[in-house]
């Protein structure tokens, strides 16, 4: 029994509210309506440009807590990001923009991004799931959508114009030239300056995709066309039309062919079909000349008459 009273004894204590639980219930009670909730907006306003010791630069608006609103955040390299901030982070919907013209809209959530677009200099935009850019069947550069296909000979080479020339060995990857003996991207119009290294599978795209010089002979493609045909040195001849009836025909789209007589056989022969024509065809043939073949075809009879 003394077991059991020292049990339920501890038990109690455990559940006993302490002196000042008591009072702070008893204060929340009695202030109800003051100890409400209520959200505090901390103020923002807008500052000088601060200038950071990596070499970077902000301009906009601050909070206690450091950059948040809206601003300009400038990298040491040139990268700018206009948008929205949070508690000095990227926070809510803006854009980088790259010094060669490229931008990426986005939206970010605590400094990462969640949503984004890729805009290319020239305008053109970017799908990472089914982007059909320059693929079967519409091959077409951008500035082919604007300006229209050039005649055969003066076509694009590139979407940037004019095309600029490739040094030997090298490929142009578009920001530059791509050395398949070093692996790194060199400046277009400085050799002696690298851009950057790709990674080994976008150096094996740059080779199988972009050009280079000099360029070898690639021959007939035929993946690019949708519908092809083998080529034949000596193509078999067309049959010759039927004559089966010498009446009158309705014509609606009629096509005339010209033979030449020389091409005609005169060893054909012919069978009239009434005495009016058989006494014609008599009168005709004791003046044995060459006649011409030609030949009515319509979408619904094609006939023959000879002359």
């Amino acid at each position: 029994m003394s077991q059991q009273k020292s049990q339920n004894n501890s038990v109690i204590s455990d559940k006993r509210i302490s002196q000042w639980e008591a009072l702070m219930r008893k204060f929340s009670e009695a202030h109800r309506e003051q100890c409400k909730t209520v959200s505090v907006d901390i103020p923002r306003v807008p500052r000088s440009i601060k200038q950071f010791p990596t070499g970077s630069q902000y301009e906009g608006t601050w909070d206690v807590l450091g950059m948040s609103g809206v601003g300009i955040y400038t990298f040491p390299n040139g990268v700018l990001y206009e948008g929205e901030f949070n508690d000095g982070m990227f926070h809510g919907v803006g854009e980088l923009r790259y010094p060669s013209g490229i931008i990426l809209k986005g939206k970010w959530y605590k400094g990462q991004m969640v949503e984004k677009t890729l805009i290319f200099a020239d305008g053109l935009e970017y799908n990472d799931t089914d982007w059909k850019y320059c693929r079967m069947p519409d091959r077409r550069f951008t500035i082919e959508y604007e300006k229209g296909l050039q005649p055969g000979g003066q076509s694009y080479l590139t979407a940037d114009q004019p095309t600029r020339e490739i040094p030997p060995g090298y490929y142009d990857t578009g920001d530059g030239f791509f050395d398949p003996k070093t692996k790194v991207v060199y400046k277009a119009d400085n050799l002696t300056t690298i851009i950057r290294s790709p990674s080994v599978r976008e150096q094996k795209w740059i080779i199988d995709n972009c050009r280079t010089f000099p360029e070898s002979e690639v021959g007939p493609r035929l993946d690019l066309y949708e519908k092809w045909s083998e080529p034949q040195v000596d193509p078999e001849p067309p049959p010759s039309p039927a004559s089966s009836s010498h009446g009158p025909a309705p014509v609606r789209k009629s096509q005339l062919f010209f033979e030449d007589a020389n091409e005609v056989q005169q060893e054909d022969f012919y069978i009239p079909n009434s005495k009016h024509e058989e006494q014609v065809f008599t009168q005709s043939s004791s003046r044995p000349r060459k006649r011409t073949l030609i030949s009515f075809r319509t979408e619904s009879t094609e006939y023959t008459n000879l002359m």
